[in-house]
């Protein structure tokens, strides 16, 4: 009995060591969601790797990736074990294409099948009952590819176009909706069968789908110190597109009167003029009237399934801090006011002329 009892006071210290770098992992990550959060220990091992290859030396890029945790990840056939470390892959890597918009060996990750090849170990523990055998995933290895003609210029180029638009404004919210105006002057071209558009096409060649702004408004919001994160899905207003994307942003906004931070949905390639929105937000297309929640349904899932979840929206649309200007609260009327003043000295005039 001794023996079991100390087994187990042993698992539960291995368990606390494993889990607690984790949880400060999670606590320390600017306090906001990001996707990587979602990721096990060995998911963020194979995040971090990809993420940091933003530099095109090849067109292929073989990644390998020892697995740290082990203890817990015992399974009772080979096949369980290989599908554990194929799902962790798989799970990383779309975690890395939705947060790192400039590694260019992703951008044809949601149309691309990434095969995961698994080294596993057997392991045969011992007791007074017999040999138990298990199978853990102890390192995995895959290949990338950037798209067809991306190279090291290529990536000299996105920089160049990246530093030829400054964004400006005065606070975040102002800063967003000058992004999402540059964006909406691209020309939108539908991708070929098996393609996908991204950022170089968005920002370089001008021409590109939802993938490709939305890869480019993340970069600047990115680069502009703006919480922003992607998102896929299906969207109606997009009827040229099976699958297509748009983002969140994490702003400070106006709360019937309170003042916080909350996700908001930012869609720059279809929904530019609805400006930052809350779910509940309403938008008109073809004769008919959808929240946002209705007309963007997510599905993060690319060309592989993934485990990932977006963070909860707020309900309305943005509001700036310290609530409505007097404008924005009774535009109308004024607006209103001025033609009528505008009318009676008009009539006036013609009575006083003799034209009336």
């Amino acid at each position: 009995m001794e023996s079991r009892y100390g087994i187990l006071i042993a698992v539960a210290i291995l368990a606390f060591a494993v889990l607690l770098p984790m949880a400060d992992a999670d606590a320390g990550d600017s306090g906001y969601f990001s996707y990587k959060t979602q990721l096990d220990e060995n998911g963020l091992l194979v995040y971090k790797e990809v993420a940091n290859a933003t530099t095109v030396n090849d067109p292929s890029k073989e990644f390998t990736v020892e697995f740290s945790n082990l203890m817990f990840y015992g399974y009772e056939t080979e096949e369980k074990a290989k599908a554990y470390a194929n799902h962790t892959v798989q799970n990383a890597l779309a975690a890395a294409y939705y947060s790192n918009p400039m590694v260019a060996y992703l951008w044809d990750y949601p149309v691309k099948q990434i095969e995961v090849n698994t080294t596993v170990e057997r392991v045969d523990i011992t007791s007074d009952t017999g040999t138990n055998t298990y199978y853990r995933a102890v390192k995995v290895t895959f290949t990338l590819t950037v798209p067809e003609g991306i190279t090291s210029d290529s990536m000299k180029e996105l920089d160049e176009a990246i530093k030829s638009f400054t964004v400006t404004g005065d606070t975040d919210a102002d800063k967003v909706t000058n992004i999402m105006s540059y964006l909406d002057k691209l020309v939108y071209q539908k991708d070929e069968e098996g393609k996908i558009s991204n950022i170089y096409s968005a920002l370089v060649l001008k021409k590109t789908t939802s993938a490709g702004i939305a890869q480019a408004f993340l970069q600047y919001c990115v680069l502009n110190n703006i919480p922003a994160i992607m998102v896929a899905g299906d969207n109606i207003t997009a009827s040229d597109e099976t699958k297509s994307f748009w983002n969140y942003v994490y702003l400070e906004g106006d709360h019937d009167g309170e003042t916080y931070y909350s996700w908001y949905i930012v869609d720059p390639t279809y929904n530019v003029s609805a400006g930052i929105c809350g779910y509940q937000t309403m938008i008109e297309y073809d004769g008919n009237s959808y929240s946002m929640s209705a007309a963007l349904v997510t599905d993060l899932d690319l060309s592989s399934d993934n485990d990932l979840t977006t963070p909860q929206v707020n309900d309305k649309k943005y509001m700036r801090v310290g609530g409505p200007t007097f404008l924005e609260m009774h535009g109308e009327k004024v607006m209103l006011a001025a033609l009528g003043v505008v009318l009676v000295v008009g009539m006036l005039y013609a009575v006083r002329s003799g034209n009336f």
